[in-house]
């Protein structure tokens, strides 16, 4: 299966989680399938929320059947986050006198990923462009305070397994049984794993996310679902694509 390849980055990200922004907005802790849509519609040059005239924005529509992977770059699958508190000033972003809306928002710092996307119908375009260093519009993590540094960009076959012990991407935490005791047994093994739930993809009636319970962990795993993996030999990952 041929997939395109490449690392995405930057030196902050702001993925916001919509159910709570009393005091503070806050973040995911990694990128979600409906964020990296966004991305990858905007190199493609499609609408987003803003322009939003039929059921879905029209780069969730014309994507929405893309399969993706994530490889989390960064130490034991956790980004560090930090409250970064700024002005908005622009006059109608408060109802209070001097019109200044003091913003808290929780960000990524150094997030870095490295992202698949198997190449068919719905992505052709894009791994067009990418792989030829072009984009329709700037890509950004989430929003247009936070660049989105896009390298190594490689079409790369990927083989399929099954027999695997271990993944190197995200994957959904259903579909596998962690194994801890195995690796337990091994000298100097420091176990990790990172959960969250993120958005997969958006309801018809309300454009609202819907999730899935996600994993990344450098602990054993069992295939009991039979999933089907992929391994990139060159990377040496066993890699989940949703």
């Amino acid at each position: 299966m041929q997939v395109v390849r490449f690392k995405l980055s930057g030196r902050t990200a702001f993925f916001k989680k919509p159910d709570v922004n009393t005091y503070y907005y806050f973040t995911y802790g990694n990128i979600h399938k409906v964020a990296l849509l966004g991305i990858m519609g905007s190199i493609v040059g499609l609408d987003g929320y803003n322009k939003q005239s039929e059921v879905y924005p029209k780069f969730y529509e014309k994507l929405k059947g893309a399969k993706v992977a994530v490889v989390t770059c960064n130490k034991q699958g956790y980004i560090t986050k930090k409250i970064q508190t700024f002005n908005n000033s622009v006059g109608y972003a408060s109802l209070e006198q001097g019109g200044n809306l003091i913003v808290k928002e929780q960000w990524l710092q150094d997030p870095c990923w490295i992202i698949y996307v198997r190449i068919d119908e719905t992505t052709e375009e894009f791994a067009e462009l990418i792989l030829n260093n072009k984009a329709k519009f700037i890509p950004y993590l989430g929003k247009n305070d936070h660049f989105a540094d896009i390298t190594d960009v490689k079409k790369v076959d990927l083989k399929e397994v099954k027999e695997v012990s271990h993944i190197q991407s995200l994957f959904k935490t259903g579909d596998f049984k962690i194994d801890a005791y195995i690796d337990e047994e091994e000298d100097d093994f420091n176990p990790w794993r990172y959960r969250e739930c993120l958005p997969v993809g958006l309801d018809e009636a309300l454009n609202q996310y819907e999730f899935e319970d996600f994993t990344a962990t450098n602990l054993s795993i069992k295939n009991t679902n039979r999933i089907t993996l992929y391994k990139d030999n060159e990377l040496n990952k066993v890699i989940y694509l949703f």
